[in-house]
């Protein structure tokens, strides 16, 4: 009898050290690229659970905010993602803490997945250009998510701003003095549009609809935002949901308060 549960004890830490090393260091068998997942108060059920519950939702728009509901609160947390050129990029789950970008990387992942495994493989989808998780290959900059063949979303800031809307020509990456924000990273020149705040009018925020993805443009040479959230509309008025460095947690600030004093806002939109 001693021997049976020596054995069955043996088994037990074999299987959790083996589920340990796959999900935090290890590499998936399944998919052939590093994995580390850190979920925070979350459990791999809790997440089953949520995108079950997300299925009653008609709408993109509706799982947007169903999803970006559930984070609110959760802390701010920068520089989860890590990595550099040269080094074996791993893909990172950690839902302990989130930035702005993370946070709707995410999001928009939950919103496309049927299960945890099928979120893991649509975070690789999401983050990096067609699936390579590889930091060269990673999606750096919002705009990234509207451009090449693998778009995240569809850029609606000419449709909703119309005249208002200013587009400058950016070499991504590049700075003013010529060096590189990511080094190893190559730059690449885009049309980046965007609509001045102080041309934010009522009929431009009637057009901004919930689940929409916003973009803080920036007006620093070789970036194309500053920050990144999420539109959400409540009792006729529309907020900004996102990862705020300020108040060090996810939450629900007015559109057109916090844009006050910034250069402009991009709209980017799922179908």
């Amino acid at each position: 009898m001693n021997r049976i549960i020596k054995n069955l004890f043996l088994l037990i830490v074999i299987v959790i050290a083996a589920k340990f090393l796959i999900t935090v260091f290890g590499k998936d068998l399944s998919t052939g690229y590093p994995e580390k997942i850190i979920l925070g108060s979350w459990t791999e059920q809790s997440i089953e659970t949520l995108i079950k519950q997300a299925g009653s939702k008609n709408s993109s728009a509706e799982k947007i905010e169903f999803f970006s509901e559930s984070f609110l609160g959760t802390p701010y947390a920068e520089n989860t993602l890590g990595g550099r050129s040269g080094q074996t990029e791993q893909l990172t789950v950690d839902l302990s803490g989130l930035d702005c970008f993370t946070y709707i990387d995410y999001v928009e992942s939950l919103r496309l997945s049927g299960s945890f495994a099928e979120f893991r493989e649509k975070l690789a989808k999401i983050r990096y250009k067609h699936g390579a998780v590889r930091w060269e290959k990673r999606k750096h900059f919002f705009s990234d998510w509207v451009s090449g063949g693998d778009k995240n979303a569809h850029d609606v800031t000419g449709k909703i701003g119309g005249d208002a809307v200013l587009t400058a020509i950016k070499e991504l990456n590049r700075k003013t003095d010529g060096s590189l924000w990511l080094p190893g990273l190559a730059t690449v020149k885009r049309e980046i549009s965007h609509i001045p705040s102080q041309k934010i009018s009522p009929r431009i925020l009637r057009e901004i609809k919930t689940g929409d993805y916003i973009g803080v443009y920036s007006d620093r040479d070789g970036l194309d935002v500053s920050h990144t959230g999420i539109a959400v509309r409540k009792n006729g008025r529309v907020y900004l949901r996102h990862a705020s460095l300020v108040h060090k947690k996810v939450l629900d600030e007015e559109l057109a308060t916090y844009m006050k004093n910034k250069p402009g806002l991009l709209v980017y939109r799922v179908k």
